[in-house]
């Protein structure tokens, strides 16, 4: 895969970005950049995306092009969080080749090598720390979510976006993270589903070896 290393934005171009989500696909997605958002996309950065219906992700760009896709109309992402890539395009070359060797999707790939706090999406939980610094400075989006926390302990990414009105909240919930303030919950929820086997048992009238004998007999004769 080529990657696009320098791009002149100075026009008002459409671009095109293929994108890596946190998932289990057989493919990447290719997403459209708004023009307003033309000056801070770049490979290795995350940006957030809408996919499915309702679910929101941070997905990670790959590569950057002016091709749309064939199949399908590329929808728009929603924003870009971060200020520089947080992966490099030797990390994108060595992803390539663990999905090449063991037949593995990009997604799971990403969804093992990123940490929990580069993978938010709508279902992801905030927690608010125990212990606070002592000298924080908090915007006011940021202290109506922190308010939130303190009467609830807990609140999803999905409920964020409600509080808040508006789609993009991953950077908001990056600069909590980043002044320590919150940490990401990783949930585990452990299925037990026992192991059911059928067993015979015979009637103790048949412990008797002539009504056995009976028994087989008959059954010879089924």
């Amino acid at each position: 895969m080529q990657f696009a290393n320098t791009i002149d934005f100075a026009e008002r171009e459409t671009f095109f970005v293929e994108v890596v989500l946190p998932l289990s696909l057989a493919i990447n997605y290719t997403y459209r950049v708004p023009f307003e958002l033309n000056d801070r996309i770049a490979v290795g950065k995350r940006v957030v995306v809408q996919f499915g219906k309702h679910k929101i992700y941070t997905a990670l760009v790959k590569s950057i092009g002016k091709q749309p896709p064939e199949l399908y109309e590329a929808k728009y992402i929603i924003d870009v969080v971060d200020d520089y890539p947080v992966i490099t395009e030797k990390q994108f070359q060595f992803w390539d080749w663990i999905t090449s060797y063991y037949l593995a999707n990009e997604g799971d790939v990403m969804a093992a090598a990123l940490p929990t706090g580069l993978k938010l999406a709508s279902e992801t939980i905030l927690v608010l720390r125990d212990e606070l610094p002592t000298e924080v400075t908090l915007t006011e989006k940021e202290s109506l979510i922190i308010d939130v926390l303190h009467k609830q302990q807990r609140i999803s990414i999905d409920n964020v976006i409600e509080l808040l009105g508006q789609k993009t909240v991953y950077p908001i919930v990056n600069s909590l993270i980043d002044k320590e303030v919150i940490y990401i919950a990783e949930e585990v929820i452990e299925k037990y589903k026992p192991l059911l086997k059928t067993f015979l048992k015979l009637n103790p009238f048949y412990k008797e070896e002539e009504n056995l004998k009976e028994l087989f007999s008959v059954l010879e004769r089924a």
